[in-house]
């Protein structure tokens, strides 16, 4: 049975575990396919895994000399790629814990990191303004390809898994669409620096959201280019802001640099609480929902506790991942 709208416009609200091993801000938290575990990334430079129906810690992943920025995870769930402020792509195999490639090229802080389908290829891309593009099956460790169409640093990227595409954002203020199969390049001009593009999870061909340095979050036809639905409210500092789709993409949702969540009406962009209280105590780095809607996972800038007399003082750090359910 189809949802109702009005399941369309629930989001998780109630709190169900926070997860507090880390002790540096928290860059990026993604489920795997399933959503039955999730990845997370920070800037004290591991990466765990969690169980975030339970709340607990799975698995500690070691080897980046600087913070975690970015994380993918193979459609077989049997891998992820992971990149971050040392100009390096690890790519690991989840269960024994190894890096079992381990690629370089990119001459500055890694940004984003996606898989295709069928994992054979994988895309990064960061602050050189430059996508490159590897494949796994080869032995050479030199990408295939090289995209340098940004003229600033490359904020995002997706890999729409029914779609032949690789789609970008950077902070030039662009949108771009690679077409893989044909070698063609649609560009879409947003004006002020985007932080993400999400391409629509019912149909990527159609629309994608991203958000911007402007503090507005967007929706936009991939036909004509045009702005479908505008969203604004949210605080927007310097740190991106993650964008993401809600369940039946009846919403769209944002942190900001309060620690507030918002989720927005898709039809009458208007928020679904126009006061959100603060979730985090400090800027919300990330936001996804699971693919059935009931859960919600969110992370947060912070630093390691200060410590006085022994005792960590909590109100001066945050980095943490929550765990949120209907």
């Amino acid at each position: 049975m189809a949802p109702s709208r009005g399941d369309l416009l629930e989001v998780p609200t109630r709190l169900a575990h926070t997860l507090d091993s880390h002790t540096g801000a928290v860059n990026v938290v993604r489920y795997n396919h399933g959503a039955k575990y999730c990845l997370s990334g920070s800037s004290d430079r591991s990466i765990r895994l969690w169980n975030p129906a339970t709340g607990k810690e799975i698995k500690s992943y070691n080897g980046h000399g600087r913070e975690v920025l970015a994380l993918d995870i193979s459609h077989d769930n049997a891998k992820f790629a992971s990149c971050g402020g040392d100009k390096l792509v690890f790519v690991w195999d989840v269960a024994s814990g190894q890096v079992i490639r381990r690629l370089q090229g990119h001459f500055g802080k890694i940004n984003a990191v996606a898989f295709n389908k069928d994992s054979q290829v994988l895309a990064s891309a960061g602050f050189d303004a430059k996508i490159m593009i590897w494949d796994m099956r080869a032995v050479a460790r030199d990408p295939i390809q090289t995209l340098k169409e940004a003229t600033n640093s490359i904020t995002s990227l997706s890999l729409p898994s029914s779609l032949p595409e690789l789609i970008s954002s950077s902070t030039d203020g662009f949108v771009r669409t690679y077409d893989l199969r044909l070698g063609k390049l649609t560009e879409d001009l947003i004006g002020s620096p985007v932080h993400c593009v999400v391409p629509s999870p019912q149909s990527p061909k159609d629309t994608y959201l991203t958000s911007s340095s402007d503090g507005k979050l967007r929706i936009f036809d991939r036909a004509n280019g045009g702005c479908l639905q505008t969203f604004e409210g949210h605080k927007v500092g310097d740190s991106r802001v993650r964008a993401a789709w809600g369940y039946g993409e009846g919403t769209v949702m944002a942190g900001d640099e309060q620690g507030r969540l918002w989720a927005w009406n898709v039809l009458d962009a208007k928020p679904l609480n126009p006061t959100p209280a603060q979730s985090h105590k400090k800027a919300v780095t990330w936001i996804e929902t699971s693919p059935n809607g009931k859960e919600m996972i969110t992370a947060s800038a912070g630093e390691a506790p200060c410590v006085y007399n022994g005792d960590a003082v909590a109100d001066e750090a945050d980095g943490t991942i929550k765990v949120w359910q209907k």
